[in-house]
């Protein structure tokens, strides 16, 4: 099987899938089982990134939400780069969901998400967005 997947990795490879849910909302069971064809090793981190996923999926309406009501004025979420709404929605939702991801660490983690897989300035407003969701 090779080596263990580590939650960091999880979270890049489910940060992937959010980004494809606006093309393919319908079609998490392929999303899930490409991940898996094309990266065997993620076998074992496949329930964390099932959960985040679907759970995405299912409170999209919500995280969408939330991230809107922590815009600066004058913003609109059409306006937020689409890695930067998916890197959003995963922190929001691990935050809200996912017991045992600590908010710093969710937080910390979409930083790093952002400068890896958006512009790096998107960084600091990753972060200024998650600081208003937990304001609330």
């Amino acid at each position: 099987m090779g080596k263990k997947f580590s939650r960091r990795e999880a979270r890049q490879e489910a940060f992937k899938l959010i980004f494809e849910l606006n093309q393919h909302m319908d079609e998490l069971e392929f999303l899930f089982e490409n991940l898996s064809s094309e990266k065997p090793e993620a076998e074992l981190a496949m329930p964390y990134i099932r959960e985040v996923v679907t759970g995405v999926s299912e409170h999209y309406d919500e995280l969408t939400e939330l991230i809107c009501q922590n815009l600066l004025k004058g913003w609109t979420i059409e306006r937020i780069s689409k890695a930067s709404r998916a890197i959003l929605m995963l922190a929001i939702y691990e935050i809200r969901y996912v017991d045992d991801v600590p908010d710093k660490v969710a937080i910390n983690e979409a930083v790093e998400l952002a400068k890896t897989f958006d512009e790096p300035q998107n960084a600091s407003f990753v972060n200024g967005v998650l600081a208003g969701v937990l304001k609330k």
